[in-house]
């Protein structure tokens, strides 16, 4: 938590030395005025311990460089404060008569209780140094991704729509320039996903509840997946970035599309036995286990589907997948489809199934390709940092 907008810096730095120094300057009075001075005072020495203090107050005017990061801060910052009473406490043992049971709590107590606290901050300092270091090795990584895609992906089509928009003016035929939009769109669309692979680097924004049906629907409009494409098994609560989510949805549905239609041509549900009314997709829930009303965006199964490959959705026991029928994915190629420029698609980015493990990575999910049950490719989401966010109405085993 970092500074309020009416507190000045100098201000934020100072309050908690000065909560310092009233303690400090607290428990020497009380201990002055409770116990009776020895006769063999040592004031030399009582001056010579109490040196340790200024070095403490010092450390946590220091320690407000870091305040931003409270949970690194506050342990760090509390073992200043113990630290200082035992140090507080231990010279005044050199002045005053304390009580046996008092020194053994007052001084080896809170050392020990101080030095704990200092090791807690010491360790979440630590990591908060390595994930930072993750942080800019991702984004380095990301921005030789950029680098990648404006040097060579970008400057393809342009080179294209340059030539082929000169032939057009030189007078060789209006032809060319279906050239030239085809070319603009596939830089529209390389800039599209640079965009949103600039985002999968970043923190999600504000997590809440999400329906995984009603997601799934949400994506299905923005992609060329129609609604009787798309099964949703069960529905289940996940937490997440809704927007974020749902960009994943969408980029996992364009990569089922794209892959199907470029590998059969003419294809129709009733080819590969889905959606018929024979063998129709089960009807989403919104629990698991009753049927959805028929105004729920996630009731989206119908008799079939004409974009050529059928998706199904449904929990895991610690996430979710998304599974098609498509052409799949060989085994030994399942690993590198999440690489940034990956792509068996002539007209493909190779950055759709980037931005899915980046998004996945901000979540703390992990993301997996494996085959489906009908020969495509199945994406499997589970949560490795955070299990308990993740609920499941109707959990797989």
């Amino acid at each position: 938590m970092g500074p309020l907008r009416s507190e000045s810096t100098e201000d934020v730095g100072l309050r908690p030395t000065l909560a310092v120094l009233v303690v400090v300057v607290g428990v020497a009075s009380i201990q002055f005025l409770v116990f009776p001075s020895t006769s063999d005072a040592s004031w030399g020495r009582f001056v010579f311990e109490l040196l340790l203090v200024p070095v403490l107050l010092v450390g946590s005017i220091a320690l407000a460089s870091i305040r931003e990061y409270q949970r690194v801060w506050r342990p760090l910052y509390a073992g200043s404060v113990l630290v200082c009473v035992y140090a507080t406490t231990d010279a005044l043992d050199e002045v005053v008569a304390q009580p046996e049971l008092f020194s053994l709590v007052f001084e080896d107590g809170v050392l020990l209780a101080g030095a704990l606290a200092l090791t807690v901050g010491a360790v979440r300092w630590n990591a908060q140094r390595d994930a930072h270091e993750a942080k800019l090795e991702r984004q380095n990584e990301r921005l030789d991704q950029f680098a990648s895609v404006v040097s060579h992906d970008l400057r393809n089509p342009l080179n294209v729509a340059q030539m082929r928009l000169e032939l057009a003016r030189e007078g060789h035929g209006y032809e060319h320039l279906s050239t030239v939009a085809d070319a603009h769109d596939r830089m529209e669309a390389l800039i599209q996903d640079v965009l949103e692979l600039a985002r999968t680097g970043e923190a999600v924004g504000e997590t809440e509840p999400v329906g995984l049906a009603s997601v799934a629907a949400d994506a299905v409009a923005n992609t060329d997946l129609d609604a009787a494409g798309l099964t949703v098994e069960s529905d289940t609560t996940l937490v997440a970035d809704p927007e974020r989510l749902t960009a994943v949805f969408e980029n996992l549905f364009r990569n089922s599309v794209e892959h199907a239609s470029a590998s059969t041509s003419g294809r129709s549900a009733a080819d590969s036995g889905v959606g018929s009314a024979s063998n129709g997709p089960a009807t989403p829930t919104a629990d698991g286990g009753g049927p959805v009303d028929d105004d729920s965006p996630s009731d989206i199964a119908v008799e079939h589907s004409t974009s050529g490959v059928h998706v199904r959705v449904g929990p895991l026991d610690d996430g979710f997948f998304v599974e098609d029928d498509g052409p799949g994915i060989p085994p030994e190629e399942q690993e590198r489809v999440f690489e940034s420029g990956y792509t068996t698609d002539p007209d493909g980015t190779g950055l759709g199934l980037a931005i899915v493990s980046g998004v996945a990575d901000a979540h703390g999910w992990s993301v997996t390709a494996t085959s489906g049950e009908s020969g495509g490719v199945r994406f499997e989401f589970r949560d490795v940092a955070r299990p308990d966010e993740v609920s499941t109405s109707d959990p797989r085993p």
